[in-house]
């Protein structure tokens, strides 16, 4: 008699290497059945994930990723909670498994399993007639950008910048980049993007061209959703070519910078069209982030409730969730920043736990660094705070956010010009990023702390200008009219970000700021009382 386990609504066959699910054939890899009898026979136990790799491909050298994607393949198939992530183990099979002889089937799936030809493993499957599982998370591959000068002496400069690419890329963890060695394998070959993305399962493809002429160089790059065949964003770069390597450097940056937010972007779109209840962990994660800016845009404290629920049920769903983790730091920390925690220290508390169970299970989790760098700020931990900013920009200096966020609290520490210069440089970086209001609500404060009112106030007209309802670039107009001794209009802005934010206003004229510098925490106190009505306007000179 044949074993048979049932799980759920599956039926596997070990025998015969296959899964049926309702009494029909499941296609299922061969990699992602061995993976999944792996979890089955250890289902008393968390398996690893080098257990894991080494059961499934024995005397093989693979990526990691590779896993991740043969994972995913089993939760679509079976429910989203039937592997569990442990997080800095590995997996365990959650669903509950029995088993019996197939001489006990129904005369239905009898006739189901005669009458339905084996789906094809997929390591017998010739290329581009089998597409790969897409990953939970946005996937991507960079395709060797193509030279177009003809000089076969330049192939090394431009590889390079295609190498560059994909490991810049490989920094932003929400993202499923596919390693060099696969995508290099189309060199010089015509192959169109859609067969590309079926053999390497991905979603997203970026391809380019360079072309160089006497000294200058010439760039074009490509984002395209590969499913659709669509062009999501294209951008042309020129440059001089004074030092090679530097341009190489410059040139990375920019596109990886360009590209990275166009994905997200384009993943909100996708999210904010399925139901709630359809997602999974990723995608719940990804609805709490993009509910989480628009609720900050749009100053809607209600909507930051419903993304610390969205967020939550995707750890529920994946506890190893690191895009959930890290946006539930984030709530814990506005929550603070903005005056409405109940309990200040628990809040703080309860953000950090979730920031360092980010950083348990990746390390490299710039968001994770963050966001607990952010709250430590808050908890007066200021140095330890500034280290975890550096941190998060070390490991990513590609992401816009967290340049212009460590440039507002350099300067608040007390080194406004260093503070100025990465504020700035987040804004050069992704001049078109969808964030570009909280730049340069940055921009401003940073101004703001080197006492440059003037410019401190434009830039943070600039951000009003972007998201009305954003407030801590109110607030930073408010203090910047006071310094400049326009106390009537500083009034004014007083009382419309009082309607915007009044919990904020309380605790600022508290003199709860997260600013390390206590001469600067004493003159933006004064200066926002001064607005209030509460003190004189001599008390600025003082």
């Amino acid at each position: 008699m044949a074993r048979c386990y049932i799980v759920g609504e599956c039926e596997v066959r070990p025998n015969e290497r296959r899964v049926l699910a309702g009494g029909q054939p499941a296609v299922l890899g061969a990699r992602a059945f061995d993976l999944l009898m792996c979890l089955i026979e250890h289902r008393d136990r968390v398996v690893t994930k080098d257990e894991l790799m080494k059961l499934v491909w024995p005397g093989s050298v693979v990526e990691e990723n590779n896993l991740t994607v043969h994972v995913s393949a089993l939760r679509k198939l079976l429910g989203a909670q039937a592997v569990a992530t442990v997080p800095g183990r590995g997996y365990r099979f959650a669903m509950e498994v029995r088993e019996r002889g197939t001489d006990t089937l129904s005369a239905t799936q009898q006739a189901a399993m005669a009458s339905t030809p084996d789906p094809a493993p997929a390591t017998t499957t010739a290329p581009g007639e089998t597409a790969l599982p897409l990953p939970d998370k946005p996937s991507i591959a960079v395709l060797p950008l193509v030279n177009l000068g003809g000089d076969s002496e330049q192939d090394y400069f431009i590889d390079g910048i295609t190498e560059d690419i994909i490991t810049e890329l490989s920094r932003f963890r929400s993202l499923f980049v596919i390693a060099r060695n696969s995508t290099f394998s189309y060199k010089g070959k015509a192959v169109d993007v859609r067969t590309i993305a079926k053999e390497l399962g991905v979603r997203y493809v970026v391809e380019g061209s360079i072309r160089r002429a006497a000294n200058r160089i010439r760039v074009t790059a490509q984002l395209i959703d590969a499913l659709t065949g669509a062009q999501l964003w294209a951008e042309k770069y020129d440059r001089a070519l004074e030092d090679l390597f530097a341009v190489q450097e410059e040139l990375t940056q920019a596109i990886v910078a360009a590209i990275a937010p166009q994905i997200e972007s384009f993943e909100f779109q996708k999210v904010r069209s399925v139901r709630v209840g359809n997602l999974n962990a990723y995608e719940l994660a990804m609805r709490a982030r993009d509910t989480v800016r628009r609720a900050d845009r749009e100053g809607e404290a209600t909507s930051h409730d419903e993304a610390l629920r969205l967020a939550t049920e995707a750890v529920a769903i994946d506890p190893g969730c690191g895009t959930a983790l890290g946006t539930i730091a984030y709530l814990h920390w506005r929550q603070v920043w903005a005056g409405a925690a109940a309990s200040v220290a628990g809040t703080v508390e309860a953000g950090l736990a979730a920031a360092r169970r980010a950083i348990a299970i990746d390390g490299g989790d710039h968001v994770a660094h963050l966001w607990k760098g952010m709250l430590m700020l808050f908890a007066g931990q200021h140095d330890a705070g500034l280290a975890d900013l550096r941190r998060a920009h070390e490991l990513n200096p590609n992401d816009a956010l967290t340049l212009s966020l460590l440039g507002q609290y350099v300067a608040g520490a007390g080194d406004s010009m260093a503070g100025i210069q990465y504020a700035t440089d987040a804004l050069r970086l992704s001049p078109r990023d969808a964030l570009r209001w909280s730049f340069l609500n940055s921009l401003a404060w940073a101004h703001f702390c080197a006492g440059d009112y003037a410019k401190a106030a434009d830039a943070a007209q600039q951000a009003i200008g972007e998201a009305p309802k954003f407030y801590p670039p109110h607030l930073c107009l408010v203090v910047s009219r006071v310094g400049l001794g326009e106390t009537a209009l500083a009034t004014a802005a007083f009382r419309a970000l009082s309607d915007l934010a009044p919990q904020t206003v309380a605790a600022r004229l508290a003199g709860r700021w997260n600013y390390s510098d206590p001469g600067l925490v004493r003159r933006a106190t004064s200066f926002l009382r001064i607005a209030a009505g509460l003190e004189g306007p001599s008390a600025a000179k003082a």
